[in-house]
């Protein structure tokens, strides 16, 4: 907190302070409270129990009020110092977006590097950022891009690529990242593949997000294609070398079709009902059981007195 009231500081404009516990029990949310009891520009939130980085970080932009935002990870591993000059970045109109980059990461090689490498690969060639580091939690961004991005699972390291297809400005610093001195890192090489489930989604949403029936109907002619040239050869084999077709040939003709039928309906269907789901129903990935600091929005549920 020392290190932050004194960035606080030297930061232009008025400033606030968020702080998510994500359904601790080692006494964070205790510890929080008596933090903002007399600092009015710190507010807490606590949720019902762990959601993860993502919910975390989408009650955040919810109850932010200013117009540029930043994150960074409780672990005292990002360093306060390093957002003076991210801020600066996106006030001097260079970017909108400001991505910290630990080139000198300290974190144990195989438990921590060697995924977030693999991840960043993946993210960065699957959509075109150009990023060293993606999931480094340390970023500043200008509150237009986020407001309307829906975030849930393990979406929290794709934020720039939403805000990249919003047309905004990327740029990267490099920061400071320090040892781990206290707990224990959530992620390592079990969270690859839900890396690869969500890029999958993101690229979905990034290149048909408007327009869904594209991708659908893509894959619906792909599979029309393939169901007809299994009936052309079906009909050749019968009509011009009196030699009936085997069942497998006739079963992959009919498997194509109703595929290429199921494609183009049942999968837009699908899409358009997430959307539903998260833009106009409103369902959250998380509940906040409790608030202290200066109110926002309201809470999920009665606050303590």
């Amino acid at each position: 907190m020392r290190e932050i009231e004194e960035v606080r500081a030297s930061l232009p404009g008025e400033s606030e302070l968020i702080l998510v516990d994500d359904g601790s029990r080692d006494g964070s949310w205790d510890r929080i409270r008596e933090l903002s009891a007399n600092r009015p520009w710190l507010r807490g939130l606590r949720f019902l129990g762990n959601q993860g980085q993502t919910a975390a970080m989408a009650a955040g932009i919810e109850r932010a009020r200013g117009e540029l935002i930043a994150f960074m990870d409780a672990d005292l591993q990002n360093d306060p110092h390093d957002l003076p000059g991210m801020l600066a970045t996106i006030l001097d109109g260079r970017a909108d977006v400001v991505c910290g980059w630990r080139a000198r990461r300290k974190d144990r090689t195989f438990s921590r590097v060697v995924p977030s490498l693999v991840a960043n690969f993946l993210i960065t060639h699957a959509l075109g950022l150009r990023l060293h580091d993606v999931g480094c939690t340390l970023k500043v961004f200008r509150r237009v891009y986020l407001e309307n991005v829906e975030l849930y699972g393990e979406m929290h390291r794709f934020i720039p690529a939403y805000c990249a297809a919003q047309g905004g400005r990327i740029a990267e610093v490099e920061v400071n990242h320090r040892p781990r001195l206290h707990g224990e890192s959530k992620y390592g090489l079990s969270r690859v593949y839900k890396v690869l489930i969500d890029l999958l989604t993101v690229k979905m949403l990034n290149t048909y997000g408007s327009k869904p029936a594209y991708f659908f109907g893509k894959l619906g002619f792909l599979f029309f294609g393939l169901g007809t040239a299994a009936f052309l050869l079906v009909a050749w084999r019968a009509l011009f070398r009196s030699h009936p077709e085997s069942t497998p040939m006739i079963f992959f003709m009919l498997l194509m079709y109703v595929a290429s039928l199921v494609c183009v309906t049942s999968g837009l269907l699908a899409e358009i009902n997430i959307r539903v789901l998260h833009r106009v129903g409103g369902k959250r990935t998380y509940r906040v059981i409790d608030e202290v600091g200066t109110p926002g929005p309201a809470c999920d549920e009665p606050r303590a007195r």
